[in-house]
């Protein structure tokens, strides 16, 4: 399967998610978060890696606080508490392994 221009899916309003890919054992998604929106902590339903499309992030992953930018890439694991900031209009892929 191929995507392109992924940089151009979902209008950027509020948080909106589309999932892109998915099989029996791995998902990814792309997400749009809109600047100023929060999305509180929560534990990870799976070990995760998240690589910003656009925009910045301003990403909380227990307590230890991380700015993301357009390009860069971070992981976190299953059951790990991380919430998010959205600094700018933002979009992100998120690839997670689906638990068993």
């Amino acid at each position: 399967m191929l995507l392109k221009k992924l940089s151009t899916k979902l209008e950027i309003s509020k948080v909106q998610k589309e999932q892109i890919y998915s099989n029996s054992q791995f998902e990814s998604l792309i997400v749009s978060i809109e600047k100023g929106v929060e999305v509180p902590p929560q534990p990870a339903p799976a070990n995760a890696g998240l690589y910003v499309i656009k925009g910045k992030l301003t990403f909380d992953i227990e307590g230890n606080i991380h700015q993301v930018e357009e390009d860069d890439f971070f992981s976190f694991e299953k059951g790990q508490m991380h919430g998010l900031k959205a600094e700018e209009d933002s979009k992100f892929l998120i690839s997670r392994i689906l638990p068993e």
